[in-house]
């Protein structure tokens, strides 16, 4: 498996539906040197310029703990040499001075934005929105499910309007409709940029293999149902690209949420077959049996994972747990 490293942070660049503003940059896992590859990338950034005819750029936040080497997308919406501008997603609040450089280097003044949309209201993805708020005077737009993870990530942020999944959001040139997509969070939105129909699908999708689903909000069947709403959306009317919350821009996003969907079935059977052969187990018991390889500091997240599978199949009677232990319905 690689990880490809194609995001540098400090700058805005320039997104396409169509091709790649980047070269990326693979790096087995094996010898993973992460500062290197991020210098490498940043360097291949300062060669890349805004582009005044790019649908959207991206700053990409560094991230820390688990999610270290996994900056955070937050994508700027229109035409950045001039007009009025929507920001997706905020990143962390130590992000706020990377922002404040970007601005400053792409020549944007940050009170064109005219909007702060956030997908979800994880840590790395609300964090840095009263800050930005602050510096744009734009309002926040979020979801009302997300009103709890707002009151534990991010405390003093007020939010200006609370989302309605079924009302699209009326930009200046296009529209973003919003596809409710919960699962990775209780409240989680995509949007469907109307004139180039770009996913933005904050943690529905990455660029950087699978998404985790962590308890106590998560949901695995949840997501699951979503993926499939994703991929009958984009059956009936083609996305011409993903813009994923993490990770470099996904071109074929059919096949992306295809290989997502059987991700997660596989990972299902063979927390059932783990069980079947070896059960009853407990979560502790898990990782190991499942993951052939995984980077240590994504363990936690692996572990998390499996916990929500584990629910599913709780919640399904397909499984019981007595003290801790799971084993399979007979």
């Amino acid at each position: 498996m690689t990880w490809r490293i194609a995001l540098a942070t400090g700058r805005f660049l320039p997104v396409y539906p169509d091709r790649s503003a980047l070269d990326r940059i693979d790096v087995s896992d094996a010898e993973v040197d992460q500062k290197r590859a991020e210098e490498e990338a940043r360097v291949a950034a300062e060669q890349t310029p805004v582009d005044p005819e790019a649908p959207a750029h991206l700053i990409a936040i560094p991230n820390e703990g688990m999610m270290a080497g996994q900056p955070t997308n937050c994508y700027l919406l229109g035409n950045i040499a001039e007009g009025p501008l929507t920001l997706v997603d905020a990143g962390r609040p130590e992000g706020f001075e990377l922002f404040e450089s970007a601005f400053a280097d792409a020549g944007v003044d940050p009170t064109r934005i005219q909007r702060i949309i956030l997908t979800h209201c994880h840590p790395d993805h609300v964090g840095g929105a009263e800050q930005l708020k602050q510096l744009s005077g734009a309002p926040v737009y979020a979801p009302p499910l997300e009103q709890a993870q707002i009151e534990h990530f991010a405390p003093d942020l007020e939010v200006d309007h609370w989302l309605d999944h079924e009302a699209p959001v009326e930009c200046d040139g296009f529209t973003l409709t919003p596809v409710f997509t919960p699962g990775h969070a209780p409240g989680h939105l995509c949007f469907i940029d109307s004139e180039q129909r770009m996913l933005l699908a904050g943690d529905m999708i990455s660029g950087f293999g699978s998404v985790g689903i962590f308890p106590p909000n998560g949901s695995v069947a949840q997501y699951i149902e979503s993926l499939r709403k994703l991929l009958a959306l984009h059956e009936a009317e083609p996305f011409s690209a993903v813009l994923p919350g993490h990770g470099p821009v996904v071109p074929d996003a059919g096949a992306k949420i295809e290989e997502y969907i059987a991700h997660r079935l596989e990972r299902e059977q063979q927390i059932i077959d783990a069980l079947a052969e070896h059960g009853p187990l407990t979560l502790d018991d898990l990782p190991p049996l499942i993951y052939d390889e995984i980077l240590p500091h994504l363990l936690p997240a692996g572990k998390a994972t499996i916990s929500m599978h584990l629910q599913k199949l709780v919640d399904e009677d397909r499984a019981v747990v007595e003290d801790e232990q799971y084993r399979l319905v007979d």
